[in-house]
């Protein structure tokens, strides 16, 4: 009987069971399977089980569950000591890169053994003078994306495809961005805000047959101006992500397919719009598969923040803070004590300059508390994932620096309220002072 489960899923959560079941028959009571865990080929460790369950009698077949997801948990956790793919390490430049380490592959080998009756000893279960091993293939794909609890359980709709309803085109992006829409022709009074100088990454999963992310500008009432271009993506068959750079300082110097309009992107006026859309570019023949990502260019002081995350589907967000920044520098330190010196030939026998006391082990932090603008529930929402992201950045003109986000709550929504959130940040890593 061999294999008898493996996840649906195409691709799956990593945050969710990541599940597999083998079954086989044998005359001798099974009582152990070993399975070889391999990610991306490459072997990891084993795992072994007692049979979870058995049907049938003479022979019997035992049933053997193994589930994987502790094991890709970690291998794609964030690494302490680099940035993760979805996020550009250079500003203000293309960038469009497969993202490996949000990605995994995964495939077993089983191995069964049962318990001797005379001699009581584990034997391997064999067939003529081989051991018998079922192979789960390569093929089970997983991304660091995570599923909540009344969630459908797979990344199905993450997966950018042609529609399955004519018309429908309800792929989505790595985020969850709201306000999004389904067509090329719906406008919107809720559309993304993005600074001129803001960058913006954006993760999806294309599939074989999506091959260009598709660039429209709108004035400000929302008529199509013209397509800026397409950006040529290579797709693929295995479900990995792909980060894009979409802000305006990224887009403005990414190949295009020849621009049919007049205006280049940096000059957009503010209150323009734009969008981006995935989808299969034959020729001039363009075909929509996931839905619209509408942005529109507001007009942001120099006094702004600008925060990119890692969010909960394991792509990057961004949002910038601009109605109040302040900036602190605090110190943490030990003292420290010795005996004041005494001379007794010199007059005075002390000196004003003999420390005592002295500072040890000085720990200098720069914080940031920040302010965001008004936002409804379905904003509030999305702004709390930057709360408990793993990974968080500040963008600065020396490129991310990595931030901690202090621990906080934030109000999603209030009845007949508009709410804001303030939250503080510190640089991840210390500022450099003498010590003694």
């Amino acid at each position: 009987m061999a294999v008898f489960y493996t996840t649906p899923y195409l691709p799956n959560s990593m945050y969710r069971p990541n599940y597999y079941v083998t079954s086989q028959p044998s005359a001798n009571p099974l009582v152990l399977a070993k399975a070889l865990v391999f990610v991306d080929s490459v072997y990891i460790t084993e795992l072994y089980k007692p049979p979870a369950y058995t049907v049938g009698v003479a022979p019997i077949n035992y049933y053997f569950e193994f589930d994987v997801a502790k094991i890709l948990q970690t291998l794609s956790a964030p690494n302490p000591t680099d940035i993760s793919k979805p996020f550009p390490k250079f500003l203000n430049a293309a960038y469009d890169i497969l993202c490996t380490d949000c990605h995994t592959d995964t495939a077993l080998l089983v191995y069964y053994s049962y318990r001797d009756p005379i001699t009581n000893d584990l034997v391997p279960l064999m067939s003529g003078s081989s051991p018998v091993v079922d192979i789960i293939p390569i093929g089970n794909y997983s991304v660091i994306g995570c599923r909540q609890t009344l969630d459908f359980i797979g990344m199905d709709s993450y997966a950018i495809d042609y529609p399955t309803v004519g018309g429908v085109y309800d792929r989505y992006f790595l985020t969850n961005l709201p306000y999004v829409y389904p067509t090329a022709a719906t406008t919107t009074t809720n559309p993304i805000p993005i600074c001129r100088t803001d960058n913006l990454n954006m993760t999806y999963i294309p599939t074989s047959g999506t091959n260009a992310i598709r660039v429209i500008i709108y004035d400000n009432n929302q008529v199509v101006q013209g397509t800026a271009g397409y950006i040529s993506v290579a797709p693929n068959l295995t479900y990995t992500p792909r980060s894009i750079g979409v802000g305006i300082p990224q887009l403005a110097v990414t190949t295009f397919t020849p621009p049919t309009f007049p205006i280049g992107l940096p000059g957009i006026p503010n209150g323009w719009y734009y969008s981006i859309q995935a989808g299969n570019l034959i020729g001039t023949s363009f075909t929509l598969q996931s839905v619209k990502y509408m942005f529109q260019i507001v007009d942001c002081c120099a006094n702004k923040i600008r925060l990119h995350w890692l969010n909960r589907l394991g792509g990057v967000d961004a949002y910038t803070f601009t109605n109040k920044k302040t900036v602190f520098e605090g110190t943490k330190s030990e003292q420290a004590q010795k005996p004041q010196s005494f001379n007794y030939s010199a007059t005075p026998p002390t000196t004003t300059y003999d420390k005592g006391r002295f500072k040890i082990q000085q720990i200098v932090n720069k914080s940031y508390e920040l302010e965001s603008t008004f936002y409804d529930a379905f904003w509030g929402s999305w702004i709390a994932e930057l709360l408990s992201s793993p990974e968080v950045y500040m963008e600065t003109s020396s490129g991310l620096v990595a931030v901690i986000i202090e621990d906080s709550q934030i109000k999603i929504e209030e009845t007949n309220e508009l709410v804001n959130v303030t939250l503080t940040i510190v640089e991840a890593n210390e500022i450099s002072v003498q010590q003694n």
